[in-house]
């Protein structure tokens, strides 16, 4: 789009160093991103170098955009952005809606009182990704009335073209091929509810009897219960456990699958429910997913509640209306490329940029001043 963009960050995976030239420039399709060595806990990302970088070339940018929360790399690029008069963004990415916030909650409390409310209170605004999330984030009399806008994560909508057919794609996962695929992809975490999503499928599977529920995810602490249900329900043949897959893997499961749920208990966007859409798959998901309200108005999906009774009753409906599905996942591909595709997100963070350093206020950002 014209920009000139920088990225800092450090080679810090949380539980490994990334394999990435450190402390020099690396050109990833013409964004220049500087991996600064993380020094002592990979899980606190502190780096010197990444503080010595932030002090001495800060000034020369006209924005910052700053996506980090709870560790170092915030403190040390909001301190200096005041320090040299920089404005800066602050995007959370659900950090601050309420189940985030219960999770390690004194550090969280502690960190604040030290660094977030300086840091929000400075910002020149506070972006979100979807309204749910800037309704629901829990923030303090002295940052209440920060300002904010609307800007959702965008993906590349074109990685989903030219998926294999149905029926190769069906054959690669070694399931008949007249079985109707319901695919959760993500992690195995409990705010995810893949334990409602068994149980609703558990209770709905007698409607219908060629229905297999696909999960797709690496462990966060949830497949031993999963496991355990599955067993209860005697469902071994008709759930199954894919643990993470890569990108290839990912494009032929949703070439095959017919609904793609997200039952969340909270989900500030829903990532996995975009790409699905982009890939011509219809979505169910709950109402607590971020992108929900967008779903429901483009007609991309069903929105229920996360009940185990709502839930099945809408596995039931859809997948014995393959018509409907099939018109679902046309509006839903559609509704991607309007809303998500990675150029129109683009263009709109752009505006966001120059909204800031004018005073203006552009109506597609839907921007909030109280």
């Amino acid at each position: 789009m014209g920009a000139d963009v920088t990225v800092y960050t450090t080679d810090s995976s949380v539980n490994r160093r990334l394999d990435v030239p450190v402390n020099t420039p690396v050109d990833i399709n013409g964004v220049r991103v500087f991996f600064f060595r993380a020094d002592w806990s990979l899980k606190r990302f502190y780096s010197r170098a990444l503080r010595s970088a932030c002090k001495n070339t800060i000034g020369a940018f006209d924005i910052l955009h700053i996506v980090s929360f709870w560790c170092y790399p915030d403190i040390v690029s909001c301190h200096e952005a005041r320090r040299q008069h920089i404005p800066y963004i602050l995007a959370p990415h659900g950090t601050l809606m309420s189940q985030s916030m219960r999770r390690k909650r004194r550090k969280k409390q502690l960190y604040k009182r030290l660094f977030t409310y300086r840091n929000m209170r400075n910002a020149m605004a506070i972006r979100y990704t979807t309204e749910l999330e800037r309704q629901q984030s829990i923030l303090d009399k002295q940052v209440a009335s920060k300002t904010s806008f609307v800007l959702p994560n965008g993906i590349e909508c074109h990685e989903f073209d030219q998926l294999p057919t149905r029926n190769d794609a069906i054959e690669r996962l070694g399931l008949p091929s007249q079985s109707k695929l319901i695919t959760y992809l993500g992690r195995l975490h409990a705010c995810k509810q893949l334990d409602l999503l068994l149980l609703a499928f558990a209770q709905a599977i007698k409607y219908i009897p060629d229905s297999h529920l696909i999960l797709a995810g690496p462990d966060d602490g949830d497949e031993a219960k999963l496991r355990a249900l599955t067993k209860k329900f005697s469902l071994y043949d008709r759930i199954h456990f894919l643990g993470f897959i890569g990108k290839e893997d990912r494009r032929n499961l949703l070439a095959a699958t017919q609904l793609l749920a997200l039952v969340s208990s909270a989900e500030n966007f829903g990532m996995a429910a975009v790409e699905a859409m982009a890939a011509g798959v219809p979505v169910l998901v709950s109402d607590r997913v971020g992108v929900s309200t967008e779903i429901a108005s483009d007609g991309a999906g069903k929105v229920v509640p996360p009940r185990q009774d709502a839930i099945a009753q809408a596995l039931t409906e859809l997948l014995l209306n393959p018509l409907l599905l099939n018109q679902m996942g046309k509006k839903a591909q559609m509704s991607a490329l309007k809303r998500y595709d990675i150029r129109a997100v683009a263009k709109q963070m752009l505006i966001a940029f120059e909204d800031v350093l004018t005073g203006r206020r552009s109506q597609d950002l839907n921007w909030s001043d109280n």
